[in-house]
């Protein structure tokens, strides 16, 4: 059962995500918005950070089509499912296709956006994707 901010615990969203100056700033957003963000440069980390951390909510971030860095994400997303499969996953690429998208859905994905996207509407997605996970 998912914790919730009336024991005074923070919820705990994790963002891994590759442009280091988003992630941070995003992190930096959450932080002061109420939220314990945790910040993932690389996949590697990951798993881990998953098991150690119990994110409530993550956010992936997909950079330019690089092949490496997709497959990276395809792992990433399998590690979610598998570590915690009923948390929301929020994915932030730099463009969409049709493709991507479908793909992206199939793995758990949940909410998809594309930058350039506002902090304030990343964290109006979050709330309504926690509110989802706790009903």
């Amino acid at each position: 059962m998912m914790m919730s901010r009336q024991n005074g615990e923070r919820t705990r969203v994790m963002i891994v995500e590759q442009d280091l100056e988003f992630g941070l700033k995003l992190a930096d957003w959450l932080a002061t918005h109420g939220y314990h963000p945790a910040f993932i440069s690389t996949a590697n980390v990951a798993t881990d950070a998953l098991v150690g951390f119990r994110p409530q909510a993550v956010f992936v971030g997909l950079g330019c089509s690089a092949r490496a860095a997709r497959i990276d994400m395809f792992e990433i997303l399998l590690l979610i499912q598998t570590i915690c499969p009923s948390v929301p996953v929020i994915m932030i690429a730099d463009q969409t296709s049709g493709d991507l998208k479908h793909v992206m859905f199939r793995q758990g994905v949940l909410r998809f956006l594309v930058k350039p996207v506002e902090l304030s509407h990343i964290g109006e997605v979050l709330q309504s994707e926690l509110t989802a996970a706790t009903v």
